[in-house]
């Protein structure tokens, strides 16, 4: 198993926040456009968003529990329940499915036969025996009235009434009315369609860029498409213009800038060549006998001669792999499968020529990926590029943390900001961050405490912990939770059902399902009499009761009443709050300042808001004027006067707060507080960037960890270390893995023999 996989999962399951959310974790936030759109609502210091949500069946009926501690966060009603995704769940009343929001809120009239996944914020629905679709962004979806419906790229639906096909946005906005006979996926922003037996191509917007004049036309490979008039075959560009004009036998599509083409031969004898764009003949030396030629991968093209006799060539037309076998796989990992007498094997290539390094004899072979391939002989098993078994297909299940397992691989140490050695860490132990200068333990499945010095301080007897926060942690024994100071000694006994970790002098706790404020003398500041409760943000506390929320003040007195269908935290004085099923602020003695006129709103950060309209995403000031007009299908608030965007092409863009681009790269981390990004080429480098879009450390890195404490992880040519901000490797590359830095101490992990 991937070291810094297992690590990385131990650590989302050991680092719990010092914050009141448990579920926060202090890893440095990876992302990509796709997730940024995720962000289906209002993030709260509680657990109340869809991540935390899964159905669960009681007594026959089906409701929401918190995954972690239980709570049934929406009650015990339906008749059946799917999963949260975008921001909705299907649920069944009876015979009938509808949708409900993460706070259990009633979506959708219950009226769907049945539902299906949501799949880019949108969900396909059959009513009344006809399908369409529900959007999770509050966009009106598409009536049921279509007899079969085809999810495409970017959100696009072909759907199908009688005999003929339209095109629809999963959003309700037809592109294009049932008008064609047969229709094919979208590839490069186009898609072959046909009426009657003529194809022509349409784009994104339903548009016919080539009337049905030819009798087929293929998907679109690196800017063309194979086409067909009569017998012959040619190849037309995105714009519907022919370039090469019908006149081959056969045509495969281009890849790597070159096409394999059937022509005629003096003689009448077909014989396969490969072209340029401009029609010129590169590849002409193949031979004759040639009855099947692929596009090339890596450099090689498949050939086949008669007799299916399977071999490779490369671009000047030598073939560097004899026709001599049964059957030849994908090309891959600079890898290809060989069937041999009915067996497979594997050939390598430097480059130039393929050479057998893997002897057929296994009954199955699969391509090679990240140096493994799956292979069958007898039992399914994985093997490396020199034949060994490494591992049995059952071990590629999804890894849950357990005592043992892959965690007896491992020890974790503990270096100073110069790479020194402080805590030569043990085998099979699991340690986190340090935290108020105390590490949580796990041995023999128990949790304890160790200090800066690397002992034991707090025995291994809680059965969950979480970390030190203002000198107290919560802790675990059987099924009830307590807190303990840093000697061991015991704050409260073992009494609540839930416990969260201290933050400004107060911890949340749950007691016969209702939650309370704790403070640090055990007393009750707020009693166990709410739904959930959140953390104290600028003096006010959001608080649920009986599906409405409401804010209490510092005192625990209740400061705005219960009147909001949702509510988030404050933050520079105002707070988002929902009502109708729209957003907007109020200030802090509850009074509305800007209207609930938004689908989706977030707090305020620097002075602006990020604020989502119709399906675009916008940035408002205090006053609810529009700073920047909603116009990114994703993106995130304001930090340190730049935030990421993306772009309607789905590039992660990074503007100023007047709207200006600054940089557009492949981010692979929001900014640090040391104000830089992690950023990755089109070669998988990583590399950093400040604010300003500036390169400061350059692509240079096979991969990298965000900064923390001024330093970042980084690493070649898989050994770990550590650099500073100006890109200066501070700690050499010797680790198998590095973490990051936390108070003052890096964490690095050794991968340990068998």
């Amino acid at each position: 198993m991937n070291l810094r996989y297992f690590l990385t999962l131990s650590l989302v399951w050991l680092l719990i926040s010092k914050e009141s959310r448990a579920q926060s974790v202090l890893l440095p936030e990876e992302f990509s456009a796709a997730q940024l759109l995720f962000n289906s609502a209002p993030v709260k210091e509680g657990v109340s968003d869809e991540y935390f949500l899964y159905p669960a069946e009681k007594n026959g009926k089906y409701g929401f529990v918190h995954y972690k501690t239980g709570d049934t966060l929406i009650p015990f009603r339906y008749d059946s329940a799917g999963y949260f995704e975008g921001g909705l769940a299907p649920v069944r009343l009876g015979k009938k499915w509808g949708f409900i929001n993460p706070f259990g809120k009633t979506m959708t009239h219950f009226v769907y036969d049945s539902t299906g996944d949501v799949i880019g914020g949108v969900c396909i629905v059959k009513q009344n025996g006809k399908l369409g679709t529900v959007s999770v962004t509050g966009g009106a979806g598409i009536p049921c009235q279509f007899d079969d419906m085809i999810p495409d790229e970017g959100g696009l639906y072909w759907v199908k009434k009688g005999d003929n096909y339209g095109l629809y946005q999963g959003d309700g906005k037809m592109l294009s009315a049932p008008r064609f006979t047969f229709v094919s996926p979208f590839r490069e922003e186009r898609a072959a369609v046909s009426i009657g037996e003529k194809w022509g191509i349409v784009n994104r917007e339903g548009v016919l860029l080539i009337n049905p004049e030819y009798d087929w036309v293929d998907a679109f490979y690196e800017g063309l498409a194979v086409i067909r008039q009569g017998d012959l075959y040619g190849f037309v560009n995105t714009s519907g213009e022919p370039v090469i004009f019908p006149q081959y036998e056969r045509a495969e599509r281009f890849s790597e800038g070159l096409a394999a083409v059937m022509t005629l031969m003096e003689g009448a004898v077909e014989s396969y060549i490969y072209i340029n764009r401009k029609n010129e003949g590169v590849i002409t030396n193949i031979g004759e006998g040639i009855i099947t030629a692929f596009p090339f991968t890596e450099g090689f093209a498949h050939i086949v001669r008669k007799g299916e006799l399977h071999g490779l060539i490369d671009k000047k037309g030598n073939e560097v792999l004899p026709c001599l076998y049964e059957e030849l796989g994908q090309i891959s990992d600079s890898m290809i499968a060989v069937r041999q007498s009915g067996k497979w094997g594997y050939y390598k290539t430097d480059g130039k020529n393929y050479f057998q390094v893997i002897s057929c004899r296994f009954e199955e072979a699969e391509p090679f990926y990240d140096g493994l391939a799956r292979v069958k002989s007898g039992d399914a098993y994985f093997i490396n590029k020199k034949g060994e078994f490494v591992k049995a297909d059952r071990e590629e299940e999804p890894e849950t943390i357990q005592p043992g397992n892959e965690r007896e691989k491992i020890r974790i140490d503990y270096i100073s900001t110069w790479g020194s050695t402080l805590i030569k860490g043990e085998q099979g132990v699991l340690t986190g961050i340090f935290s108020n200068n105390m590490s949580p333990v796990l041995k023999n499945s128990k949790w304890g405490f160790m200090n800066r010095q690397g002992q034991l301080v707090i025995p291994c007897i809680y059965d969950s912990a979480g970390h030190f926060s203002e000198g107290v942690a919560a802790v675990r024994k059987g099924n009830k939770w307590g807190f303990i100071f840093q000697d061991g000694d015991s704050l409260t006994g073992f009494r609540f059902d839930y416990a969260y970790n201290f933050s400004k002098g107060l911890a949340i706790v749950k007691i016969n399902g209702r939650y309370g404020y704790l403070d640090k003398g055990g007393r009750f500041l707020a009693p166990p009499v709410y739904d959930m409760l959140y953390s104290f943000k600028e003096d006010r506390a959001v608080v649920r009761r009986d599906s409405l929320f409401g804010y209490l003040d510092k005192s625990g007195a209740l400061l705005i009443p219960f009147r909001f269908e949702d509510a988030s935290d404050f933050s520079e004085g105002l707070a988002p709050v929902c009502q109708g099923g729209r957003w907007g602020y109020i200030n802090k003695e509850g009074k509305l300042v800007i209207p609930f006129r938004f689908e989706q709103v977030y707090g305020f950060r620097e002075g602006l808001a990020l604020v989502r309209s119709g399906d675009r995403y916008g940035y408002i000031n205090t006053r609810g004027e529009w700073q920047i007009p909603a116009r990114y299908p994703a993106a995130r608030s304001f930090s340190g006067g730049t935030a990421l965007v993306a772009d309607t092409d789905g590039e992660i863009l990074l503007i100023d707060q007047e709207g200006k681009e600054l940089f557009a790269a492949l981010f692979r981390s929001a900014f640090s507080p040391e104000g830089l990004a992690l950023v990755e080429n089109e070669k998988g480098k990583k590399g950093f960037i400040n604010r300003e879009g500036r390169m400061v450390i350059g692509f240079e890195y096979d991969d990298a960890i965000p900064f923390s404490e001024g330093l970042a992880a980084v690493c070649r040519n898989k050994r770990w270390g550590f650099i500073n901000t100006k890109g200066i490797l501070l700690i050499p590359l010797q680790f198998d893995l590095a973490l990051l830095f936390h108070e003052g101490t890096g964490m690095v992990a050794s991968l340990l023999q068998d």
